[in-house]
């Protein structure tokens, strides 16, 4: 038992500690009452879950003093990977995955084990990014939503107005772009403002959400399961990145709105996400591969092999492993899928979005 908690710890870190030595996560699954208390019940009856959900607490109790990190403006987006400016940014961001780690730690054990902490990490950030409407940047903020909402309870009246007009700031300026390159900065943007939409409870903002969902489905993918994505990068890599906010926007947003989960919609030239989510499948099970980059249209990828990035270089074969957090939320919709998630080993209990997203937790 010691030995898969601390396989479970090291699985997690992992996560944390992979490129580097930071990894950020911006797509968070939420739990309702009554998943949380099947969660509870999973915990308490299964040997496999206790001691993935340890692992869990373990990782948030790491970041159980750590000191927030906020910085008024980000140096990420367009920067190649071993920028200075956008290392440091990256430490910074760091916080938002702690902030994961208490939100998932409090699943188990509710939210008054994490509430300083989060106190602690959203309002240091609302206090001081200034919001630029920079869609990449800003979706590094959606865990950072969604804790405050979780825990909205412990901050005071004064507190909620700070954090909810720092959220519509942002909302407000990804809805004023002027352009917006239709791939998955589209996706992050209507993922923002579907997000602060429903945790504020702005109708504007859900409905600009829903209608930018809808017509960035009918552009941005097509009926032969391809993306823009795709076809601009001529990488799976970024069909994938495109795909996942798109499915924990589906997912989450349905428990405000049911018209948010567009996972079968399909648009007047027959294209839909969950045709283009198929369209990974065999390349996530090994049984095709696929070169990358080979024919990128954008110049940040040319930078990026020059500069001799190595998962950048045109004609790197797409790792399988790299679809497995998109069929950790796409099993919710197709549990034949999960197979790819685990792959034969351990089941529902192979990872923990995985076991958040599967019929042991979640009810549709």
């Amino acid at each position: 038992m010691i030995t898969y908690r601390l396989h479970c710890l090291l699985t997690l870190l992992s996560l944390v500690f992979q490129v580097n030595g930071i990894a950020q996560t911006t797509n968070t699954v939420l739990l309702d009452s009554a998943e949380i208390d099947r969660l509870r019940q999973q915990i308490a009856t299964h040997g496999e879950v206790q001691q993935l959900y340890d692992s869990v607490v373990d990782l948030a109790e790491l970041y159980r003093t750590a000191v927030p990190r906020p910085l008024s403006v980000l140096y990420y987006e367009g920067l190649l990977e071993n920028n200075p400016d956008r290392i440091d940014t990256r430490k910074s961001l760091a916080d938002i995955d702690k902030l994961i780690s208490y939100i998932y730690a409090s699943y188990g054990q509710g939210g008054q084990h994490y509430a300083a902490q989060v106190k602690r990490f959203v309002l240091a950030w609302s206090g001081t990014y200034q919001p630029t409407g920079n869609t990449i940047d800003e979706n590094k903020f959606c865990p950072l939503f969604w804790s405050y909402y979780l825990f909205r309870d412990y901050f005071s009246s004064g507190e909620q107005q700070q954090v909810e007009a720092w959220m519509r700031t942002i909302a407000r300026k990804q809805m004023e772009r002027k352009r917006t390159p239709n791939n998955n900065w589209q996706a992050k943007r209507m993922k923002i403002a579907g997000i602060v939409g429903c945790v504020t409870n702005d109708e504007e903002m859900k409905q600009f959400s829903l209608n930018g969902l809808k017509e960035y489905i009918n552009t941005a993918y097509y009926a032969d399961s391809t993306s823009r994505d795709l076809a601009q990068r001529d990488a799976l890599h970024y069909h994938v990145g495109g795909l996942k906010p798109l499915l924990s926007i589906f997912i989450n947003l349905k428990k405000f709105d049911p018209a948010f989960d567009l996972f079968s919609y399909t648009s007047p030239d027959g294209a839909s996400v969950e045709k283009s989510v198929a369209y990974v499948v065999p390349y996530a099970t090994g049984q095709k591969v696929r070169q990358e980059w080979v024919n990128s249209k954008v110049e940040l990828d040319h930078q990026r092999a020059a500069a001799g990035l190595e998962e950048y270089q045109p004609g790197i074969l797409f790792d399988p492993a790299e679809a497995i957090p998109l069929f950790e939320w796409a099993s919710y919709y197709h549990r034949a899928w999960y197979s790819i998630v685990h792959k034969g080993s351990k089941g529902y209990t192979a990872t923990w979005v995985g076991l958040l997203n599967s019929p042991l937790v979640r009810t549709k």
